[in-house]
């Protein structure tokens, strides 16, 4: 009921600075219609912004504006593209398509930029994989190995960057280039496939883009890499895998390498292409002013995956919060069970997050929620994601051991007390996490979709955890 009453109080609001604003643009009206280019922005006495929160060079003042006797600028005041809201009322346009401009030329791109160097370098002739890979059975083995899981986690870091952007090339043809990143946000790794191919890898006709997508994608590798029990996770009727664990050890880890390495070589073909798409082409898509509004909701789709994929797919459905599998949690569904990395790539999520909602050092949607007249809101985004990053550098048990260790009613009961007191310590720190999530999540389905005049992406607007 608060929450619904919130949104009421913020969209009747909205209304209201309408009408005071006179002839407004088209920023602020039902969240059904998507927004123009030009967002209306007003403000008044109790949420005016000061010379700090000032539009830049990205926005510029209406010339058909008119202020009132109590809000008219003297001959020494001028009006330009860096118009500022007063005390009382002033009306200034925010520009999304300059906003959406400098998030594809520098946080977008350069995510993926760095992406295609990663894989790249890590699945090259000479990479620190196929390094590994030679040195199995010799006396570098274990070296080798460590510095390629090591590099693996720094690929898996880069891949974690573009999750907060999943848009254009990266999400078409129902996720395939996104799958073939990294195939999380899909559904659960199948290690059981990744044996299959393990065990198929050195036959003359194997083909991978045969496989299913939970098959692929970094996940697989890290799974290869990580999990130390050379036997195959099948069941008894996949023939398959029939004769895999009577293999030598030193055959079960050449396959598994050498999966590993075919893997990782078409995370870094996919990753290539969906940079080559932006350049090509969809980053001038993404900013073209006859579409801003249809991009605008795009992009806001996007970051929802801070609700969708970090609160309830990667800490939600493991710790038991959400429903996912018939007991008290689901560690089998952890992102990464098998290099006990999750809560980083959480972290890795929320800088990602914090970078795309402030524009990295540029026109983000922090700008557009101050000119809206909610500082504060965009304040309490910055906070609260800044208070997620630095829990999770406090937490030592790893996800998948926490998730592992909810098996009585008991500590179920903790995990809710802890997620709904998230600002007290509890020794189910994961628990903890959740609840500093949700709290941005929340933002988002309010405050963040009003304010911004966008609406709720599919499977949102029905979830009232």
């Amino acid at each position: 009921m608060l929450k619904k009453n919130r949104m009421g109080f913020l969209a009747i609001f909205a209304s209201v600075l309408l009408l005071l604003a006179g002839c407004g643009g088209g920023g602020s009206g039902s969240s059904s219609q998507s927004p123009s280019a030009s967002a209306n922005v007003a403000a008044n006495a109790d949420s005016g912004s000061d010379d700090d929160s000032s539009s830049d060079d990205d926005s510029s003042s209406d010339d058909d504006s008119s202020s009132d006797d109590d809000s008219s600028s003297d001959d020494d005041s001028s009006s330009d593209d860096t118009t500022s809201t007063d005390d009382n009322s002033s009306s200034t346009t925010f520009d999304i398509v300059a906003m959406l401009t400098n998030l594809a030329d520098n946080v977008f791109l350069p995510n993926y930029e760095t992406l295609v160097t990663a894989t790249a370098d890590f699945s090259g002739s000479d990479g620190s994989l196929a390094v590994y890979c030679d040195a199995i059975g010799g006396s570098n083995e274990a070296a080798a190995k460590t510095t390629a899981k090591t590099e693996w986690r720094s690929v898996m870091d880069a891949i974690q960057q573009t999750e907060l952007h999943a848009i254009g090339p990266v999400a078409a043809n129902a996720n395939a280039l996104r799958d073939r990143i990294l195939s999380y946000s899909t559904g659960p790794l199948s290690s059981c496939g990744v044996d299959e191919i393990a065990a198929l890898s050195e036959d003359a006709d194997f083909d991978l883009s045969s496989r299913a997508g939970n098959q692929k994608g970094l996940g697989a590798v890290g799974y290869l890499l990580h999990d130390n029990d050379l036997e195959h996770s099948c069941s008894s009727l996949v023939s398959t895998t029939s004769d895999w664990n009577s293999k030598s050890e030193s055959d079960r880890k050449t396959l598994r390498c050498s999966a590993a390495l075919k893997i990782a070589q078409d995370v870094a073909s996919a990753a290539l292409s969906v940079r080559d798409q932006w350049v090509n082409s969809y980053r001038s898509d993404l900013v073209s002013e006859s579409s801003a509004g249809d991009n605008l909701q795009a992009v806001s789709d996007a970051i929802f995956y801070y609700e969708k994929g970090i609160k309830d797919k990667k800490l939600g459905i493991p710790l038991g919060i959400n429903a996912g599998c018939s007991a008290l949690s689901c560690p089998a569904q952890v992102e990464s069970q098998y290099s006990l990395s999750s809560l980083q790539s959480i972290r890795i999520n929320s800088e990602s997050f914090l970078k795309v909602f402030q524009g990295g050092s540029g026109l983000g949607f922090d700008d557009f929620i101050v000119h809206e007249g909610f500082p504060e809101v965009s304040t309490r985004f910055a906070t609260n994601t800044n208070a997620v990053i630095d829990a999770v550098a406090t937490i030592e048990v790893p996800l998948y051991e926490q998730a592992t260790s909810i098996n009585t009613e008991a500590l179920e009961t903790q995990c809710t007390n802890a997620y709904a007191n998230p600002d007290t310590t509890d020794e189910l720190s994961a628990c903890t996490l959740y609840g500093l999530v949700k709290r941005i999540s929340d933002d988002l389905k309010i405050d963040f979709v009003t304010i911004v005049n966008v609406d709720l992406p599919d499977g949102s607007q029905s979830d009232n955890d």
